[in-house]
C-alpha cells in the first residue's frame, strides 16, 4: 500500500535538517514553493518544525526520500523480473507438454486438436448458368 510508504512521525527528522540536506534553500524560495507567506517559512525555522504536509512534501525531496523512492522502484522491478521469469517458465512448461500430447496423440480422428489441422475449405458451387428466355 502507498501510505505504508510515507515516514512515520518520529521518522522526520527535524526541519532544519531537511532544510540543509535541500542545500539550505532561502526563505523567500521555499515560501514560493510551497504557496505560503515568507513570515510563515521564518516562523517555521524558527520553531524548526512545520505541518506534516510540508514536512512530507520536502522530505521526498530529501536524499532520504529520495532513497526510499529508489527502493521501492527497486523492489518493484525485482519483484516483476520474478513475475515475468516465472509466467516464462509456465509458457515453457506448457508449450512442452502440448508438444508431448500431440507427438502421443497424433490419430488423425475428426476432432484432432492439432494446431496444424486446419478444416478443409467448402466445395466451390457450380456456376449459374443463364438461360435464355425464348
Amino acid at each position: 500500500m502507498p501510505l505504508s510508504r510515507l515516514p512515520g512521525p518520529k521518522d522526520l527528522p527535524a526541519l532544519s535538517l531537511i532544510l540543509d540536506d535541500l542545500g539550505g534553500p532561502a526563505p523567500a524560495l521555499l515560501a514560493l514553493a510551497l504557496g505560503v507567506r515568507v513570515s510563515t517559512v521564518r516562523r517555521w525555522i524558527t520553531t524548526d518544525t512545520a505541518p506534516r504536509p510540508v514536512m512530507l512534501a520536502l522530505w521526498w525531496l530529501t536524499r532520504w526520500g529520495m532513497s526510499a523512492e529508489a527502493t521501492a522502484a527497486h523492489n518493484t522491478a525485482q519483484l516483476q523480473r520474478g513475475l515475468a521469469e516465472a509466467w516464462q517458465r509456465e509458457a515453457e512448461a506448457a508449450r512442452a507438454e502440448l508438444s508431448r500430447v500431440l507427438a502421443v496423440g497424433d490419430f488423425g480422428c475428426a476432432n484432432d486438436p492439432s494446431l496444424a489441422a486446419r478444416p478443409a475449405a467448402p466445395a466451390p458451387r457450380p456456376a449459374l448458368q443463364l438461360v435464355k428466355a425464348r
